[in-house]
């Protein structure tokens, strides 16, 4: 250790100076760690073995990042200062992440760094710098600059530094990989790490070994196995009612458009709201539609999830922990929606005004069977309503893709208008804004807050009606699948108004609706957002669609629409929702019914 860290160019110090240099320089880290994680034992005065344990088995990271640093600046106090402000870079996008999703980070966040771009021109509306900020981090600058240039090096050129930085680099390498001696070390079951329920987790183990162990068995894999004999056994209980669905005959394909809205939800579920003030469009239109509320599994944000259930008809609780499908999930291809429907003759387009790697959907759509993906990069800057490209722009973009003659089209679009932070919006109508009524009870923050949400509604749910109403004027029989993704993060709004059922705002449901222009029918149905091609496919008429027709049979004979936890009550369940994701479901009901289902 005296030899690793030998100040260059000064008389030999004492045979325990470089260690308790090195010791201090890991103290800090320790400290610092301690010091900003929850779930770690703080102050010092109070680490117990297994406090402590756990706090070192948490900045093993971080320990392995300063060995790597003191290499390439050869100062080990500039190096313990950058691993700190490392650190708190971590635990400040945790806590912002918290703050509006009420969700930790997972490794999926951390994947963003590796295509910044995309990500950076979403995250950056998230960060604004005051004066103070903006002294800190010229505070933070300069006492790294003074580090560099006042303190000498601390470690001598050549094998030396080599060395250290080998030992850094492999340590920092196997534990992002999982390697043996750490799996023995972080313990799942001692750390109480549960996937299933990732708050608690990084409560109970910490941030930095929770994301750890979510990284070593639940990122970069494959879809899980079904149990097949639970699957079969399910089929076979209502194998006479899936025999009738598969035997129905396909009338004549409509086109279907599926539009996603960002943070779509009906303010009237708050306190002090009066029903039917602000989605005057959407209650038109659902009294002549399947309409109602849509249980989502993401609360603030997480569009993805919501998105992958609508277009698998498989619950992402059926994943094992999995919070990012289209980027955990390493899959080439996967079963779903548009796949089924490019088999009846349908074409396929996916349109989201947003990069296409974020989230890696320019990967993940064409696995899913779309054909074609326009991107944010189709919609020109003039189309942007405050931070991000408007819903009529989006519209007119669907619109435009419609053919009046050819095959079948099926569009699935998301949309970004209304996309948090709604703490700040610029280029909004002010006059609009004043004049949108809010709740007494709302605090002049929380006014401002709500009333930018309001007018990012109201539009949507304007271009809702006018894509209605342009839809309905068309000789082809068209389908419009509509729905929020998930509720907006207005956490002053929930604090201070509250809902009408006394719940949570992470239980609240979102509004969806399903309008065909050549049957106007009401029927009220409150489902759940991984059931809804089912109901869709139903609509359209297409009775052998494999795992979405089954899954149709199954909302009737299970009354899956209303029951919450109908995932953890029947395998068979999970175990259709794997086989069919995994490409191994048609195999089976060929087998078992003699599937008619068009091929490719």
């Amino acid at each position: 250790m005296t030899l690793l860290f030998r100040p260059v160019g000064r008389a030999r110090p004492s045979p325990f100076a470089g260690v308790a240099q090195a010791l201090g320089a890991a103290a800090i880290v320790l400290v610092a760690l301690a010091w900003l994680d929850p779930a770690l034992p703080w102050p010092p005065s109070t680490w117990t073995r297994d406090g402590f344990v756990r706090l070192v088995l948490n900045a093993m990271p971080a320990l392995a990042m300063l060995l790597v640093l003191l290499a390439v600046t050869r100062r080990l106090w500039l190096a313990a200062w950058l691993v700190v402000i490392a650190l708190w870079a971590l635990y400040a996008a945790n806590v912002a992440k918290l703050a509006a999703l009420e969700t930790p980070l997972v490794p999926a966040d951390l994947r963003m760094l590796a295509d910044p771009g995309p990500s950076a021109r979403l995250l950056r509306h998230y960060v604004r710098f005051d004066g103070a900020a903006t002294i800190e981090l010229a505070a933070a600058v300069f006492c790294s600059w003074l580090l560099y240039r006042v303190v000498r090096p601390t470690i001598a050129r050549g094998s030396r530094r080599l060395l250290v930085g080998l030992l850094g680099t492999l340590a920092a390498i196997s534990l992002v990989q999982g390697a043996p001696p750490w799996r023995w070390l972080y313990d799942a079951d001692r750390l109480g790490f549960e996937p299933w329920s990732i708050g608690d987790s990084v409560a109970r183990t910490g941030l930095i070994g929770s994301l750890l162990l979510h990284q070593w068995d639940y990122s970069g894999h494959d879809v899980p196995s079904g149990d097949t004999d639970a699957a079969k056994k399910l089929l076979q209980r209502y194998a006479p009612a899936i025999e009738k669905r598969f035997a129905a005959d396909d009338g004549e394909l409509p086109d279907i458009v599926v539009v996603q809205s960002e943070s779509f939800f009906d303010p009237a579920k708050l306190r002090g709201v009066a029903k039917g003030r602000y989605l005057r469009g959407f209650d038109r239109l659902a009294a002549h539609a399947r309409s109602g509320d849509l249980v989502v599994p993401t609360f603030g944000g997480g569009t993805i999830r919501t998105e992958f259930e609508v277009l698998t008809g498989a619950p992402i609780r059926s994943l094992d922990g999995v919070q990012y499908p289209w980027v955990e999930l390493d899959r080439r291809e996967i079963s779903a929606l548009p796949r089924v429907l490019a088999r009846h003759g349908y074409r396929t387009l996916a349109i989201h005004p947003n990069a296409g790697a974020f989230w890696n959907r320019a990967r993940a759509y064409p696995a899913l069977g779309f054909e074609r993906f326009i991107d944010g990069a189709a919609f020109a800057d003039d189309t942007i309503v405050g931070l991000f490209p408007g819903d009529a722009a989006l519209t007119d973009r669907i619109l435009a893709e419609l053919d009046a003659e050819g095959p079948p089209q099926f569009i699935f679009a998301v949309s970004m208008e209304a996309h948090g932070p709604f703490d700040w919006r610029p280029g909004l109508d002010a006059d609009r804004l004043a004049a949108l009524r809010v709740p007494e009870e709302l605090d002049e923050g929380g006014r401002y807050w709500f009333r930018n949400y309001l007018y990012l509604l109201e539009d949507a749910d304007r271009e809702l009606d006018r894509l209605a109403t342009t839809l309905a004027k068309r000789t082809r029989r068209t389908l419009l699948l509509f729905y929020g993704d998930h509720l907006p993060a207005l956490p002053p709004v929930y604090a201070q108004l509250g809902f009408d059922d006394d719940d949570k705002a992470e239980s609240q449901a979102v509004p969806w609706l399903l309008y065909d222009t050549a049957s106007a029918h009401r029927q009220v149905i409150d489902t759940q957002a991984w059931l809804l091609p089912a109901i869709l496919l139903d609509e359209a008429g297409i009775g052998a669609a494999s795992y979405f027709s089954t899954l149709d049979v199954l909302r009737g004979e299970m009354d899956l629409d209303r029951s919450a936890n109908a995932i953890d009550d029947a395998p068979g369940l999970v175990a259709l929702a794997r086989l069919s994701l995994r490409g191994e479901l048609d195999a089976m009901l060929d087998a078992m019914f003699g599937m008619r289902e068009v091929r490719d």
